[in-house]
Protein backbone atom coordinates (compact mmCIF):
# COMPACT_ATOMS: atom_id res chain seq x y z
CA UNK A 1 0.00 0.00 0.00
CA UNK A 2 1.57 3.37 -1.20
CA UNK A 3 2.52 5.44 1.80
CA UNK A 4 1.17 9.15 0.31
CA UNK A 5 -2.40 8.86 0.83
CA UNK A 6 -4.88 11.43 -0.10
CA UNK A 7 -7.67 12.48 2.05
CA UNK A 8 -10.25 11.43 -0.80
CA UNK A 9 -9.27 8.07 0.02
CA UNK A 10 -9.84 8.38 3.79
CA UNK A 11 -12.62 10.05 3.52
CA UNK A 12 -14.44 7.15 1.19
CA UNK A 13 -12.92 4.88 3.81
CA UNK A 14 -14.59 6.56 6.35
CA UNK A 15 -17.84 6.77 4.32
CA UNK A 16 -18.16 3.12 3.99
CA UNK A 17 -17.70 2.37 6.74
CA UNK A 18 -20.08 4.49 8.33
CA UNK A 19 -22.61 3.34 6.10
CA UNK A 20 -21.85 -0.59 7.52
CA UNK A 21 -23.96 -0.98 10.56
CA UNK A 22 -27.25 0.71 9.26
CA UNK A 23 -26.69 -2.72 6.61
CA UNK A 24 -26.09 -5.10 9.41
CA UNK A 25 -28.64 -3.93 12.25
CA UNK A 26 -31.73 -4.58 9.67
CA UNK A 27 -30.58 -8.04 9.32
CA UNK A 28 -32.42 -9.85 12.11
CA UNK A 29 -36.08 -7.71 11.29
CA UNK A 30 -35.71 -8.72 7.82
CA UNK A 31 -35.50 -12.44 8.27
CA UNK A 32 -38.37 -12.36 10.75
CA UNK A 33 -40.39 -10.66 7.92
CA UNK A 34 -43.03 -9.00 10.74
CA UNK A 35 -42.30 -5.29 10.19
CA UNK A 36 -41.88 -4.27 6.41
CA UNK A 37 -40.07 -1.21 7.47
CA UNK A 38 -37.04 -3.15 8.13
CA UNK A 39 -36.84 -4.25 4.86
CA UNK A 40 -37.43 -0.80 3.55
CA UNK A 41 -34.44 0.36 6.06
CA UNK A 42 -32.13 -2.15 5.05
CA UNK A 43 -33.04 -1.57 1.10
CA UNK A 44 -32.29 2.21 1.43
CA UNK A 45 -29.14 0.74 3.57
CA UNK A 46 -27.88 -1.18 0.69
CA UNK A 47 -28.15 1.28 -2.09
CA UNK A 48 -26.24 3.93 0.07
CA UNK A 49 -23.43 1.26 0.81
CA UNK A 50 -23.71 0.69 -3.16
CA UNK A 51 -23.03 4.71 -4.16
CA UNK A 52 -20.16 4.64 -1.78
CA UNK A 53 -18.83 1.88 -3.63
CA UNK A 54 -19.30 3.18 -6.85
CA UNK A 55 -17.70 6.42 -5.57
CA UNK A 56 -14.77 4.86 -4.00
CA UNK A 57 -13.96 1.69 -5.49
CA UNK A 58 -11.23 2.64 -7.40
CA UNK A 59 -9.57 3.87 -4.15
CA UNK A 60 -9.90 -0.08 -2.97
CA UNK A 61 -8.08 -3.61 -3.52
CA UNK A 62 -10.03 -4.76 -6.97
CA UNK A 63 -10.68 -8.10 -5.46
CA UNK A 64 -12.55 -6.67 -2.52
CA UNK A 65 -14.44 -3.93 -4.88
CA UNK A 66 -15.78 -6.41 -7.11
CA UNK A 67 -17.11 -9.10 -4.46
CA UNK A 68 -18.31 -6.79 -2.27
CA UNK A 69 -20.51 -4.58 -5.04
CA UNK A 70 -21.82 -7.88 -6.58
CA UNK A 71 -22.83 -9.46 -3.48
CA UNK A 72 -24.50 -6.00 -1.84
CA UNK A 73 -26.42 -6.00 -5.12
CA UNK A 74 -27.65 -9.02 -4.60
CA UNK A 75 -29.18 -7.88 -1.32
CA UNK A 76 -30.40 -4.81 -2.97
CA UNK A 77 -32.30 -6.57 -5.62
CA UNK A 78 -33.86 -9.21 -3.28
CA UNK A 79 -34.49 -6.44 -0.79
CA UNK A 80 -36.34 -4.52 -3.96
CA UNK A 81 -38.85 -7.21 -4.83
CA UNK A 82 -39.90 -8.08 -1.73
CA UNK A 83 -40.26 -4.13 -0.94
CA UNK A 84 -42.35 -3.35 -3.65
CA UNK A 85 -44.41 -6.24 -3.06
CA UNK A 86 -45.11 -5.08 0.66
CA UNK A 87 -45.95 -1.44 -1.12
CA UNK A 88 -48.34 -3.26 -3.11
CA UNK A 89 -50.07 -5.64 -0.16
CA UNK A 90 -50.61 -2.54 2.06
CA UNK A 91 -52.13 0.09 -0.95
CA UNK A 92 -54.70 -2.76 -1.60
CA UNK A 93 -55.55 -3.54 2.20
CA UNK A 94 -56.14 0.68 2.04
CA UNK A 95 -58.44 0.47 -0.79
CA UNK A 96 -60.31 -2.38 0.63
CA UNK A 97 -62.82 -0.38 2.96
CA UNK A 98 -65.41 -1.88 5.02
CA UNK A 99 -68.02 -0.50 2.45
CA UNK A 100 -66.52 -1.71 -0.69
CA UNK A 101 -69.43 -2.73 -2.99
CA UNK A 102 -69.47 -6.37 -2.66
CA UNK A 103 -69.04 -6.85 -6.61
CA UNK A 104 -65.20 -5.51 -6.83
CA UNK A 105 -64.25 -6.95 -3.45
CA UNK A 106 -64.10 -10.33 -4.63
CA UNK A 107 -61.71 -9.53 -7.34
CA UNK A 108 -59.68 -6.95 -4.72
CA UNK A 109 -59.44 -10.06 -1.66
CA UNK A 110 -58.10 -12.67 -4.71
CA UNK A 111 -55.60 -9.71 -6.07
CA UNK A 112 -54.53 -9.73 -2.00
CA UNK A 113 -54.29 -13.49 -1.56
CA UNK A 114 -52.17 -13.60 -4.84
CA UNK A 115 -50.01 -10.74 -3.63
CA UNK A 116 -49.21 -12.46 -0.46
CA UNK A 117 -48.16 -15.39 -1.29
CA UNK A 118 -45.69 -14.22 -3.95
CA UNK A 119 -44.24 -12.35 -1.05
CA UNK A 120 -44.34 -15.68 0.69
CA UNK A 121 -42.06 -16.67 -1.96
CA UNK A 122 -39.66 -13.57 -2.38
CA UNK A 123 -39.10 -14.00 1.94
CA UNK A 124 -37.66 -16.96 0.58
CA UNK A 125 -35.25 -15.38 -1.70
CA UNK A 126 -34.59 -12.94 0.56
CA UNK A 127 -33.61 -15.16 2.93
CA UNK A 128 -31.32 -17.08 0.47
CA UNK A 129 -29.83 -13.67 -0.69
CA UNK A 130 -28.90 -12.93 3.85
CA UNK A 131 -27.49 -16.48 4.26
CA UNK A 132 -25.29 -15.95 1.85
CA UNK A 133 -24.22 -12.54 2.35
CA UNK A 134 -23.07 -14.07 5.99
CA UNK A 135 -21.91 -17.28 5.14
CA UNK A 136 -19.39 -15.42 3.01
CA UNK A 137 -18.53 -13.14 6.11
CA UNK A 138 -19.71 -10.03 3.27
CA UNK A 139 -20.04 -7.66 5.95
CA UNK A 140 -17.69 -8.49 8.61
CA UNK A 141 -14.65 -8.35 5.61
CA UNK A 142 -16.03 -4.96 4.49
CA UNK A 143 -15.81 -3.82 8.33
CA UNK A 144 -12.49 -5.40 9.11
CA UNK A 145 -10.84 -4.22 5.52
CA UNK A 146 -11.98 -1.08 5.95
CA UNK A 147 -10.79 -0.86 9.94
CA UNK A 148 -7.67 -2.05 8.87
CA UNK A 149 -7.19 0.65 5.72
CA UNK A 150 -7.94 3.20 7.96
CA UNK A 151 -6.15 2.84 10.74
CA UNK A 152 -3.07 2.19 7.84
CA UNK A 153 -4.11 5.84 6.28
CA UNK A 154 -3.99 7.67 9.97
CA UNK A 155 -0.59 6.13 10.89
CA UNK A 156 0.76 7.53 7.74
CA UNK A 157 -0.93 10.55 8.13
CA UNK A 158 -2.94 11.13 5.15
CA UNK A 159 -2.24 13.87 3.27
CA UNK A 160 -4.80 17.08 4.02
CA UNK A 161 -5.13 17.51 -0.14
CA UNK A 162 -8.76 19.44 0.93
CA UNK A 163 -8.64 21.14 -2.08
CA UNK A 164 -8.57 17.92 -4.32
CA UNK A 165 -11.10 16.25 -2.25
CA UNK A 166 -13.69 19.02 -2.88
CA UNK A 167 -13.01 18.86 -6.39
CA UNK A 168 -13.63 15.10 -6.49
CA UNK A 169 -17.08 15.75 -5.35
CA UNK A 170 -17.72 18.87 -7.19
CA UNK A 171 -17.00 16.21 -10.12
CA UNK A 172 -18.72 13.27 -8.79
CA UNK A 173 -21.80 15.04 -8.25
CA UNK A 174 -22.07 17.45 -10.71
CA UNK A 175 -21.66 14.18 -13.09
CA UNK A 176 -24.79 13.08 -11.26
CA UNK A 177 -26.97 16.35 -12.06
CA UNK A 178 -25.80 16.21 -15.60
CA UNK A 179 -26.98 12.53 -15.72
CA UNK A 180 -30.13 13.77 -14.08
CA UNK A 181 -30.27 16.60 -16.17
CA UNK A 182 -30.53 14.92 -19.16
CA UNK A 183 -34.30 13.68 -18.81
CA UNK A 184 -35.54 17.08 -18.48
CA UNK A 185 -37.05 17.04 -21.93
CA UNK A 186 -39.43 14.31 -21.32
CA UNK A 187 -40.70 16.10 -18.26
CA UNK A 188 -43.36 17.71 -20.40
CA UNK A 189 -44.57 14.31 -21.69
CA UNK A 190 -46.60 12.39 -19.17
CA UNK A 191 -47.02 9.64 -21.49
CA UNK A 192 -42.99 9.12 -21.94
CA UNK A 193 -43.33 6.88 -18.85
CA UNK A 194 -40.11 5.02 -19.27
CA UNK A 195 -38.37 7.84 -19.40
CA UNK A 196 -39.86 9.42 -16.23
CA UNK A 197 -38.94 6.06 -14.55
CA UNK A 198 -35.18 7.17 -16.13
CA UNK A 199 -35.21 10.16 -14.06
CA UNK A 200 -36.29 9.02 -10.99
CA UNK A 201 -33.84 6.60 -11.46
CA UNK A 202 -31.07 9.14 -12.32
CA UNK A 203 -32.79 11.36 -9.28
CA UNK A 204 -32.40 8.57 -7.06
CA UNK A 205 -28.77 8.16 -7.83
CA UNK A 206 -28.33 12.10 -7.82
CA UNK A 207 -29.51 12.40 -3.49
CA UNK A 208 -27.30 9.20 -2.67
CA UNK A 209 -24.56 11.33 -4.25
CA UNK A 210 -25.27 14.34 -2.46
CA UNK A 211 -25.70 12.60 0.86
CA UNK A 212 -21.77 10.81 0.52
CA UNK A 213 -20.98 14.45 0.40
CA UNK A 214 -23.18 16.60 2.64
CA UNK A 215 -19.92 16.20 5.20
CA UNK A 216 -18.02 18.48 3.29
CA UNK A 217 -20.25 21.56 2.55
CA UNK A 218 -21.75 22.38 6.24
CA UNK A 219 -25.63 23.25 5.70
CA UNK A 220 -25.26 23.89 2.11
CA UNK A 221 -27.25 20.29 0.38
CA UNK A 222 -29.36 19.60 2.84
CA UNK A 223 -32.19 21.52 0.76
CA UNK A 224 -30.86 19.81 -2.39
CA UNK A 225 -31.24 16.99 -0.60
CA UNK A 226 -34.64 17.59 0.16
CA UNK A 227 -35.48 18.41 -3.02
CA UNK A 228 -34.17 15.69 -4.98
CA UNK A 229 -36.30 13.22 -2.50
CA UNK A 230 -39.35 15.02 -3.19
CA UNK A 231 -38.91 14.58 -7.23
CA UNK A 232 -37.52 10.69 -6.42
CA UNK A 233 -40.80 10.39 -4.10
CA UNK A 234 -42.84 12.13 -6.68
CA UNK A 235 -41.64 10.71 -9.79
CA UNK A 236 -42.00 7.05 -7.88
CA UNK A 237 -45.41 7.50 -7.52
CA UNK A 238 -46.52 7.50 -11.25
CA UNK A 239 -43.73 5.15 -11.83
CA UNK A 240 -45.70 3.02 -9.24
CA UNK A 241 -49.07 3.65 -11.03
CA UNK A 242 -47.39 2.84 -14.51
CA UNK A 243 -46.93 -0.49 -13.06
CA UNK A 244 -50.11 -1.15 -11.55
CA UNK A 245 -51.68 -0.48 -14.56
CA UNK A 246 -49.29 -3.27 -16.35
CA UNK A 247 -50.13 -5.73 -13.97
CA UNK A 248 -53.49 -5.51 -13.50
CA UNK A 249 -54.40 -6.84 -16.85
CA UNK A 250 -52.06 -9.75 -17.02
CA UNK A 251 -53.56 -10.71 -13.71
CA UNK A 252 -57.03 -11.00 -15.00
CA UNK A 253 -55.51 -12.95 -17.34
CA UNK A 254 -53.65 -15.00 -15.06
CA UNK A 255 -56.68 -15.89 -13.10
CA UNK A 256 -58.24 -16.98 -16.12
CA UNK A 257 -55.80 -19.31 -17.03
CA UNK A 258 -55.73 -20.67 -13.78
CA UNK A 259 -59.63 -21.14 -13.92
CA UNK A 260 -59.74 -22.77 -17.22
CA UNK A 261 -57.25 -25.01 -15.74
CA UNK A 262 -59.20 -26.30 -12.57
CA UNK A 263 -62.77 -25.72 -13.70
CA UNK A 264 -62.72 -26.36 -17.37
CA UNK A 265 -63.81 -22.62 -18.71
CA UNK A 266 -62.68 -19.57 -17.30
CA UNK A 267 -65.88 -18.23 -16.85
CA UNK A 268 -65.72 -18.27 -13.14
CA UNK A 269 -62.76 -15.79 -13.18
CA UNK A 270 -65.34 -12.83 -14.48
CA UNK A 271 -65.92 -11.92 -11.00
CA UNK A 272 -63.16 -10.79 -10.59
CA UNK A 273 -63.58 -7.54 -13.00
CA UNK A 274 -65.30 -5.42 -11.58
CA UNK A 275 -62.65 -5.46 -8.55
CA UNK A 276 -59.84 -4.88 -10.80
CA UNK A 277 -61.53 -2.28 -13.09
CA UNK A 278 -61.85 -0.61 -10.08
CA UNK A 279 -58.48 -0.57 -8.86
CA UNK A 280 -57.36 -0.19 -12.58
CA UNK A 281 -59.54 3.37 -12.46
CA UNK A 282 -57.93 4.33 -8.88
CA UNK A 283 -54.42 4.17 -10.54
CA UNK A 284 -55.09 6.03 -13.86
CA UNK A 285 -56.65 8.81 -11.58
CA UNK A 286 -54.06 8.48 -9.30
CA UNK A 287 -51.17 8.33 -12.24
CA UNK A 288 -52.55 12.09 -13.36
CA UNK A 289 -52.52 13.80 -10.27
CA UNK A 290 -49.21 12.60 -9.56
CA UNK A 291 -47.62 13.11 -13.33
CA UNK A 292 -48.81 17.62 -12.50
CA UNK A 293 -47.74 17.47 -8.88
CA UNK A 294 -44.47 16.75 -10.41
CA UNK A 295 -44.63 18.86 -13.16
CA UNK A 296 -45.56 21.95 -11.34
CA UNK A 297 -42.98 21.07 -8.17
CA UNK A 298 -40.53 20.49 -11.41
CA UNK A 299 -41.53 24.31 -12.51
CA UNK A 300 -40.72 25.65 -8.95
CA UNK A 301 -37.20 23.95 -9.10
CA UNK A 302 -36.77 26.12 -12.55
CA UNK A 303 -38.36 29.52 -11.24
CA UNK A 304 -35.74 29.50 -8.23
CA UNK A 305 -32.57 28.34 -10.16
CA UNK A 306 -32.28 25.26 -8.21
CA UNK A 307 -29.89 23.29 -10.44
CA UNK A 308 -27.69 26.32 -10.95
CA UNK A 309 -27.71 26.99 -7.65
CA UNK A 310 -26.92 23.41 -6.97
CA UNK A 311 -24.01 23.61 -9.26
CA UNK A 312 -22.42 27.02 -7.22
CA UNK A 313 -23.12 25.15 -3.83
CA UNK A 314 -20.78 22.28 -4.85
CA UNK A 315 -17.99 24.53 -6.70
CA UNK A 316 -14.66 24.99 -4.79
CA UNK A 317 -14.95 28.42 -3.04
CA UNK A 318 -11.45 30.53 -2.46
CA UNK A 319 -9.37 28.95 0.46
CA UNK A 320 -11.93 25.52 -0.23
CA UNK A 321 -14.97 26.89 1.95
CA UNK A 322 -18.16 26.03 0.47
CA UNK A 323 -21.27 28.71 0.56
CA UNK A 324 -23.93 27.39 3.18
CA UNK A 325 -25.85 30.69 2.15
CA UNK A 326 -26.29 29.64 -2.31
CA UNK A 327 -30.19 27.50 -0.74
CA UNK A 328 -31.47 30.08 2.02
CA UNK A 329 -33.73 32.44 1.63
Amino acid sequence: MDETLDSYYLFGLETLQERLPALANEIEGVRAAEDIECVHRMRVASRRVRTALALFGDELPRKHYAEWRGEVRRITKALGSARDTDVQIAWVQNFLKPDTDESQRVGIERLLLRLRQQRARLQDRVVKALDRLEDRRILADMHETLQERLVHARVYEAESLRADLYQRANEAILLRLEEFLTCEPYVAHPERAAELHQMRIAAKHLRYTLEVFEPLYDRALRKPIKIMKEIQDLLGEVHDCDVWQAYLPRFLEEERAYTQEYFGTPDPAEEFVPGVHALEGDRREQRLRSYYIFRRFWELTQEKGIWERLRKAVTPQPENQPDPATFTG
